[in-house]
């Protein structure tokens, strides 16, 4: 469904970017590959975090790549949004300017990132980075370099080298904390980043923006709190990316909320699909799967009052993590806002199907074919 909403804004509403939640630097060379077709988007993606490491997530990359093809002089870009395995391109983008606008502040911008560029596997730095007695060291050298480069004249190229800075900066900022990933600082960060990268693409391209993630990300949810059982969530809720783009962007951020009955979802390792079963109340979705069938639903439209209070009443929807328990399937869910406040539009799909894994073919055997 996602892949079709994004084919739709891309062909019949001009949309010219495509921002998803996975590593920016990862999606520097997808977007390579979209735009001159230097790449193998298969291995790419082997890099990816695995809810993007699909057949249709694959699907969407090849289709973006042929209207392109089509389309040489308006093509569509791919920008991921989340500093969170920064790779050592951003560096070796942010020295190469430097080498050419300032040459003369090479020396310090080399000496800023010493230590800082990795060597190796992102994730092995990441450690070495959290064991240090004394984190502020490298944050502050990654937001010296970025004021360096901050600093200079605005020459072609620029504002790239620049952002590629800030996510260095983002990284560092989002990894100075301790490896649990229930501690509030972690995603807390991660919604900013995702709101402040998307929103940097769209002001300094001009492009409208398909902002890909999930609904706990994407939903306008000033308040919104998620329960993964079985973590029981917490006491009160934060903002989340939507809520910072629509700070930012105000009438121009619309959230599109994808909801559905039963079925089963991928999940993230090597299990069985999730089976998630119909949904009871007090979930949302037992009141709009009872229509039946799939449809699209314009929260924006007038609605007899019963509808309205329902619409703008606290709702509970369900949201399913790593893990998920179909004996307890409404303990799964996203809370502290309404249906009309976190989304647009929204999307039912009565049942759905899993996503299908990234099949990765064997290299071709080269002896077979030598003869060729």
């Amino acid at each position: 469904m996602q892949v079709r909403i994004a084919r739709l804004l891309v062909d019949e509403a001009g949309f010219r970017a495509v921002a998803l939640d996975q590593d920016w630097t990862l999606c520097v060379l997808l977007d390579t590959y979209l735009r001159t077709g230097i790449g193998d988007p298969v291995s790419l993606l082997e890099a990816a975090e695995p809810f993007a490491r699909t057949e249709e997530v694959l699907a969407l990359l090849r289709w973006m790549r042929a209207f392109n093809q089509t389309h040489p002089n308006d093509p569509v870009r791919l920008v991921g949004v989340s500093p969170h395995e920064t790779g050592t391109s951003a560096y070796d983008t942010v020295t190469a300017y430097v080498r050419r606008a300032a040459p003369e502040l090479l020396g310090e911008v080399l000496a800023c990132y010493a230590e800082l560029r990795p060597d190796g596997e992102v994730s092995a730095h990441t450690r070495r980075f959290r064991a240090l007695p004394d984190r502020s060291i490298w944050r502050a050298r990654a937001q010296e370099a970025y004021d360096l480069v901050g600093a200079l004249p605005g020459h072609e190229g620029h504002a790239w080298a620049l952002r590629n800075a800030r996510v260095i900066v983002q990284y560092y900022e989002l990894h100075d904390h301790p490896d649990d990933p229930s501690d509030p600082h972690n995603m807390d960060y991660y919604e900013r980043s995702f709101a402040e990268n998307a929103a940097w693409w769209y002001r300094h391209t001009g492009h409208k923006v398909l902002f890909w993630s999930s609904c706990t990300h994407a939903s306008k949810g000033r308040t919104r709190a998620v329960a993964f059982p079985p973590d029981p969530g917490p006491a009160s809720g934060s903002p989340n990316a939507g809520s910072h783009l629509q700070d930012r962007l105000g009438s121009r951020y619309l959230s599109i909320g994808l909801t559905f009955g039963d079925g089963e979802l991928a999940t993230y390792s090597d299990a069985p699909p999730h089976r998630v079963p119909r949904p009871a109340p007090p979930l949302a979705e037992s009141v709009l799967d009872a229509v039946g069938g799939d449809y699209l639903l314009d929260l924006r439209a007038d609605t007899p009052r019963p509808v309205a209070d329902w619409l703008t009443g606290t709702a509970r929807t369900r949201v399913i993590g790593p893990r998920h328990d179909p004996d307890n399937d409404t303990a799964h869910h996203m809370t502290g806002g309404s249906l009309a406040e976190w989304f647009d539009v929204l999307v039912h799909v009565r049942h759905v199907t899993p996503a299908r894994p990234l099949r990765v073919e064997p290299p071709p055997n080269t002896e077979r074919f030598r003869c060729r």
